[in-house]
């Protein structure tokens, strides 16, 4: 029997730790305690990448704008042109290096984008002048003055803050030792010009420095935050943000073509199906119908059994047809929604079903697309699973919606290539979506697919 089951409460996002593909976190952290090896460690690494940072960028900035001014210059002519693709070329020289020491020295890592290739059939002189036509040429020039502009600023003042801290304690003992080595020396610093004198004075000298050296103590390590997470954004933002932008469009590319394979290929297949089945069954029935109307004169009994024969086939032919719109979304779908739909789906399914799906008002092609998941999923246990029950379940999990089927069969099914599964993984992902599956043998199967709502 099937049976429709509606949850009292939306399951939480990364409630279920069985599903392989939703975000979460497995691990728990326990607070970070303050190290002061971390610490200075912290403060080192930046000091050494701000010191780098600064001499490439003295480098770079001179070079790099003298090649770009000096090829602007003569443009007119075709040297300046070969100037500026010197200069671009030499911009990227500097970036790779800013890669190659941000990653070690800050551990962040930072992707580098195609450069754009020369258009098929080019001649020299245009593949020559290539580089110049790619936006991230110019976003490497961009780059080479924003970064050594930053490290003009941020070098000076992490250097002198760390010396204020280190001034904490290095500021009162030497003034320790000054008072026992020069004792006429006390009493000169800014406790006199407070009305401090004699013991007093060194006291109050002490205590002014221990909180100055304090405060550059307590602030050295939010302000190296800071400059280094400035110098990453920088980074990030001109060296590596077009790297994103082209995989985002690869993806879509990727999509786009899963869909259109996948189209392709339920179109072929129904194509076959209907050739196979409904279309011979409609052929016979022609045939049977020509033979009642020869045989209705002569031989009545006779056309009264082809008769029920060709209503059989009728009756087996809607079958089919049925069979095979349970791939297209269903009228029901629209009028009534998703939940009413899976119903209909477990309805005519020969493994008891069950079926968890509240309201979450998704869009339309996330409805149809997680309709086409069931369905195959529920065709799929039905022929190879040998399963005796299958429990369908539809969350919603931030800006994604999850379908997960799971029956108690046998287990074993795999992705093969050209199979059902590996037909509905590239439906899934001409949604932009994932699909999953643990099939252990003997411990049933989990189909599992996440459909972005927002695509």
């Amino acid at each position: 029997m099937n049976t429709m089951t509606m949850p009292r409460s939306v399951e939480a996002p990364g409630a279920d730790a069985s599903g392989p593909d939703v975000p979460r976190s497995t691990e728990t952290h326990a607070p970070q305690r303050w190290s002061l090896g971390r610490w200075a460690s912290r403060i080192g690494r930046f000091l050494a990448y701000s010191f780098i940072a600064l001499l490439l960028g003295t480098v770079g900035f001179s070079l790099v704008i003298s090649l770009l001014a000096a090829g602007a210059g003569t443009a007119i002519i075709w040297i300046g042109l070969a100037i500026l693709v010197l200069g671009v070329v030499a911009a990227r020289g500097f970036t790779m290096a800013e890669r190659a020491i941000q990653s070690g020295l800050l551990g962040t890592e930072l992707p580098t984008p195609a450069a754009k290739p020369a258009p098929a059939g080019a001649g020299r002189m245009r593949r020559l002048l290539t580089p110049l036509t790619d936006p991230q040429s110019w976003l490497d020039a961009l780059w080479i003055l924003v970064n050594f502009l930053l490290a003009l600023v941020t070098f000076p003042l992490a250097l002198a803050w760390t010396l204020g801290a280190i001034a904490t304690v290095g500021g009162p003992i030497s003034t320790l030792i000054l008072e026992q080595v020069l004792p006429d020396s006390t009493g000169n610093g800014l406790a006199e010009l407070l009305g401090f004198t004699g013991r007093n004075a060194l006291t109050v000298d002490i205590g002014l420095q221990m909180l100055c050296g304090l405060f550059f103590l307590l602030t050295v390590g939010p302000l190296v935050r800071g400059f280094t997470a400035a110098h990453q954004a920088v980074a990030r933002g001109l060296l590596s943000s077009r790297y994103e932008e082209q995989q985002q469009l690869l993806r879509t590319q990727e999509s786009r073509a899963a869909g259109r394979t996948a189209e392709s290929t339920a179109l072929r297949r129904l194509e076959r199906d209907l050739h196979d089945g409904p279309q011979q069954r409609l052929v016979r029935a022609s045939m049977d119908l020509a033979r009642v109307e020869a045989l209705s004169v002569n031989d009545p009994e006779r056309a009264q059994v082809v008769l029920r024969e060709t209503r059989e086939q009728l009756g087996l032919t809607l079958d089919d047809l049925r069979r095979l719109s349970r791939g297209i979304a269903p009228p029901v779908l629209v009028d009534r929604g998703l939940a009413a739909a899976l119903t209909e789906l477990a309805a005519i399914s020969p493994i008891p079903t069950s079926i968890e799906c509240p309201q979450l008002d998704l869009p339309d092609h996330v409805d149809i697309g997680i309709y086409y998941v069931v369905s195959e999923a529920l065709t799929n246990a039905a022929k190879h699973s040998e399963a005796d029950s299958v429990h369908v379940e539809i969350t919603r999990i931030g800006d994604d919606a999850r379908v997960r089927i799971e029956d108690d069969g046998r287990g074993g099914a795999e992705m093969r290539t050209g199979g059902g599964l590996a037909g509905l993984a590239g439906r899934v992902a001409s949604l932009e979506g994932r699909l999953t599956v643990h099939s252990p043998e003997g411990a049933g199967t989990r189909i599992e697919a996440v459909i972005p709502c927002g695509s």
